[in-house]
Formats: structure tokens, sequence, C-alpha cells
């Protein structure tokens, strides 16, 4: 039997396992994700934050291939929801002008990918 991670694919949903539900959240509906020390934190655009007991790290790659963008060492954001970048402020702002920080280096990444 194949071990189950704790965050599979389906479609355009992101399937997290705890120890209390399945929660199958759009990936649209997510706003950004927040690592906060061993946990990592789902941010919704209603708001509404999902706490999950595993680094940032351990959920990268599948966000990557959903189309999140690591902008700071404890941020990665939906790119459908990112607005601007604050270059004097060093703030990113979303759809809902809720505003993440941003390494400066992260974001030439992000620049060089949309120049290709």
């Amino acid at each position: 039997m194949p071990k189950k991670t704790q965050a599979q694919l389906r479609h355009d949903c992101l399937v997290l396992n705890t120890a209390e539900q399945v929660l199958i959240l759009p990936i649209q509906e997510i706003l950004y994700v927040k690592a906060n020390t061993s946990y990592t934190l789902f941010v919704e655009v209603s708001g509404k934050v999902w706490s999950m007991s595993k680094p940032l790290r351990h959920f990268e790659t599948n966000l990557i291939n959903l189309g999140f963008f690591r902008i700071h060492r404890s941020y990665m954001v939906n790119l459908q929801h990112l607005r601007r970048l604050d270059k004097v402020e060093g703030l990113a702002y979303m759809i809902n002008e809720e505003a993440v920080p941003y390494n400066k280096d992260h974001a030439k990444k992000l620049i060089q990918l949309s120049e290709e």
C-alpha cells in the first residue's frame, strides 16, 4: 500500500490530511501560505486560516506545481492573487490589498520568470 502524503493534488484542489479532518481547499481560494515555526498556515481569500503541523518546505513542491511562488523565506503566494510589489515598502500586495513581505532576490526570480 503506497504511503499517503500530508498534501495531495486533486485537480484544482489541495487535499490536506490532519489528525481531525481532511481539508479540500480549492487553489483559487488560497491567498498565500506562511511558515510559522514547524507549522504552516494556509490563508484563504475569505480570511480563514488553516494550520498544518508540517513545515512549509514539506508543501513547497506541490505548491509550486499549483501556481504558487516562494516570495520570502516564510511566504509562498498564489500567483493568481498577487497584484503588485511595492519596492519602497518591500511588500507584496494581494487582490484584497493584504500585504506580505518579499525578498528582493525572490522578486528578481519572479520578474525573470515573467520575461521568459
